[in-house]
């Protein structure tokens, strides 16, 4: 009797690793993207009305970037385009040296 116990124990365990291993790794939560396909065109600065990036995290597992523009329309751009990295790089050294100015006073 207790050899039967012992093994419904072990086939419990095992099972209940089974059924871990199935989930995947964003949990129970359904995958949210806001982007479900990304533009690779040029969307000139002036038109911004708001820039998003979104690091990948439980809520996506890629990063987005989402541009509202002054119409209200958003255009997703996919996060390798060499031009979205250039103008992301030029607004953080904008935003270092406004820190450090504002730093200085």
């Amino acid at each position: 009797m207790l050899f039967m116990s012992h093994n419904l124990l072990v086939a419990l365990t095992l099972c209940s690793f089974a059924v871990i291993q199935a989930f995947p790794m964003e949990g129970f939560a359904p995958i949210k993207c806001r982007c479900i396909q990304t533009s690779p065109n040029f969307v000139h600065p002036r038109l911004f009305k708001r820039l998003e990036i979104l690091p990948a995290g439980a809520h996506c597992r890629y990063t987005e970037i989402i541009i509202t523009k002054k119409d209200n329309s958003t255009v997703c751009v996919a996060p390798d385009e060499k031009w979205i990295n250039r103008l992301v790089a030029k607004l953080q050294q904008k935003q270092k040296r406004a820190a450090s100015q504002t730093g200085n006073n």
